[in-house]
Parts: structure tokens; sequence; C-alpha cells
């Protein structure tokens, strides 16, 4: 019962090491985001309900900065 608890536990810390990759795959994927609203026109901007200031100030974010 004890090597299963070991396996399970190297598993467990094993799975963990992926995290900060997925977060840096979603962190620059959010940053791609922002720079794309970067672009958008005022009349899509308006569409979406987001003046030009505030896409300004979004696309310019650190990366790292996310919700």
């Amino acid at each position: 019962m004890h090597a299963t608890f070991a396996n399970h536990s190297h598993t467990h810390r094993a799975g963990r090491g992926i995290r900060p990759i997925k977060w840096l795959v979603q962190a620059l994927a959010t940053r791609q985001q922002r720079m794309q609203l970067d672009q958008l026109d005022d009349h899509l901007l308006r569409d979406i309900g987001v003046d030009r200031r505030t896409a300004y100030w979004e696309a310019h974010r650190p990366f790292w900065d996310r919700p």
C-alpha cells in the first residue's frame, strides 16, 4: 500500500509540472487577443461596447496580467 501512495504522489507531482506551460500558452493567447483588440476600428469597438481608450489600455497590459 505504501508503494501505491508513493506512485500516486509521484504522478501528482509530474502533473503539476505542466501547469506553468499551460499558463504561459494561455497568457500568450491572451496577449494575442489584446493586440487584435487594439487593431479593431471604432465601428467594431462600438459593436462590442468598448471605447478606443479602453481598448488601448487593455492591449498594452502585460501578458502576465490575466484575470
